[in-house]
């Protein structure tokens, strides 16, 4: 079976699926866990945010799928999902990369941040689409890898949203 590919079709379903998770888990969230939720989204790109992420195009180390994701997606915003999964705008993500640079994913590699969890930790995206963690909330510690391409990482948050609402029990604690 082959793969999706990452374009704008298969973002915008992808969207709307978390979206729709989001709902189930919002309508019920203050109620199950005593407090209000935060401001949970997908937003999608606008011109702003495009003209930013075409910038990306400059950058050697950009990986394509990271340029395609920002073509139609602007950031993500769910801080209410397990610990918090962030999906940073392009010029969050320039502005990071243009302060600390790339950094090592693993021996061989390099990789861009543009995203990060609510504990801290980084998420960065390595030429080919490898998405990788930090070990620690830090920008100089170790890497590891957490999905071989960008849209297995984009379908492990939708999945992760999904099950959440499914359950009520967080991604970190099943």
């Amino acid at each position: 079976m082959q793969a999706p590919s990452l374009d704008a079709d298969w973002l915008v379903v992808w969207q709307h699926q978390i979206t729709k998770s989001l709902q189930r888990v919002l309508s019920s969230f203050e109620d199950t866990h005593g407090y209000p939720p935060g401001d949970n989204e997908i937003i999608l790109a606008n011109a702003a945010s495009r003209s930013a992420a075409s910038r990306f195009k400059e950058h050697p180390t950009a990986a394509p799928t990271l340029i395609a994701f920002y073509d139609t997606i602007s950031e993500a915003a769910l801080p209410d999902i397990g610990n918090g999964h962030f999906i940073h705008s392009p010029d969050h993500v320039l502005n990071d990369l243009a302060e600390y640079g790339a950094v090592h994913v693993a021996d061989d590699a390099v990789g861009i941040v543009f995203g990060s969890d609510g504990g801290g930790n980084l998420l960065a995206v390595d030429p080919s689409g490898t998405v990788h963690r930090s070990t620690t909330a830090s920008w100089i510690d170790a890497f590891e890898p957490i999905a071989p391409s960008f849209v297995d990482f984009l379908e492990q948050l939708q999945q992760a949203v999904a099950d959440f609402a499914d359950t009520g029990v967080p991604p970190e604690h099943r």
